[in-house]
C-alpha cells in the first residue's frame, strides 16, 4: 500500500486524537527548543499518521470461532462421591 494511501485511510476519532497529541508534542518542543522533544513529536506524529493504531486492523489477527466439540450436556453430569476419613 502506498504511503499516501495509508495517510488518507483509517481516519477515526482515535486517529484524530493521536495526530493531535503528536502535533501538540511537536509544537511544544519546537516552541521550547527541545531537540529530543522534536524527535519524539515527529515520531509520534508520523507513527499516528501511517498506522491504524489497533492490533487487529483489517482482520489481520482474526481467528474463526471455535468449533463446538461433542461434549455431553452439563445437566447430565455424573458425580462420584469420594471416600471420607
Amino acid at each position: 500500500m502506498n504511503i499516501f494511501d495509508r495517510i488518507k485511510s483509517g481516519w477515526t476519532t482515535l486517529k484524530f486524537i493521536r495526530v493531535g497529541l503528536g502535533s501538540l508534542i511537536l509544537y511544544s518542543s519546537i516552541s521550547e527548543g527541545q531537540v529530543p522533544g522534536i524527535f519524539l513529536g515527529i515520531f509520534f506524529l508520523v507513527f499516528s499518521l501511517v498506522t491504524d493504531g489497533v492490533c487487529c486492523a483489517g482482520n489481520a489477527c482474526y481467528s474463526p470461532p471455535a468449533r463446538k466439540q461433542n461434549q455431553p450436556d452439563i445437566d447430565n453430569t455424573v458425580y462420584e462421591e469420594l471416600g471420607t476419613k
